[in-house]
């Protein structure tokens, strides 16, 4: 049953919102690196404007407006998407640090 809306009937062109099992916040996420890799992580949250600033040394502005737009966005909600379509609960943001911590180090 995994791969549900790849292989079975009534699912084409459809869009699914997905969630984890939990809403957390950026620092919430970063705490949780930090104590999967045994590290201190400060979160450090930028104003939209200091983001503008520093987003617009790298990318062009059209980049720099979705990403904002998007970080506005964010859900804070919990869905059950992920289980209703795979049969399966999502994984937490924990798991995925920990199957992930490699890549922190």
């Amino acid at each position: 049953m995994g791969f549900t809306a790849l292989t079975e009937p009534g699912h084409h062109g459809q869009t699914y919102p997905l969630t984890g099992p939990e809403a957390l916040t950026l620092a919430a996420q970063v705490e949780q690196i930090g104590a999967v890799i045994d590290r201190k992580l400060v979160f450090e949250e930028l104003t939209v404007e200091q983001a503008r600033v520093e987003l617009a040394r790298h990318v062009p502005d059209m980049v720099v407006d979705y990403f904002l737009e998007v970080r506005v966005r964010v859900r804070r909600d919990v869905l059950d998407t992920v289980e209703d379509i795979t049969g399966r609960p999502a994984r937490t943001f924990r798991q995925w640090a920990e199957e992930n911590a490699d890549a922190f180090r």
